[in-house]
């Protein structure tokens, strides 16, 4: 995360859930999602697919990724 002005004013102003928008919006700035980095490193077989499941943030979208590529994931 590249700290912008727009970041600094949703931590200073206690909106936090909003970061995850600013991040995605920030991707010139080379910012992008846990998720997305995540999903970055299962596709270079880098880390496994349960992995990322249980790293991260939204990990129930990320397990509804995963099984749309097909992976197969060992943890219910």
């Amino acid at each position: 995360m590249v700290t912008t002005t727009s970041i600094a004013s949703l931590i200073r102003d206690n909106k936090i859930f909003r970061i995850p928008s600013d991040i995605q919006t920030g991707a010139a700035l080379g910012m992008i999602t846990m998720d997305t980095h995540l999903m970055s490193l299962v596709n270079r077989e880098l880390i496994t697919p349960d992995t990322a499941v249980e790293k991260a943030q939204d990990a129930a979208g990320m397990r509804k990724k995963l099984l749309d590529m097909g992976t197969q994931l060992t943890e219910v």
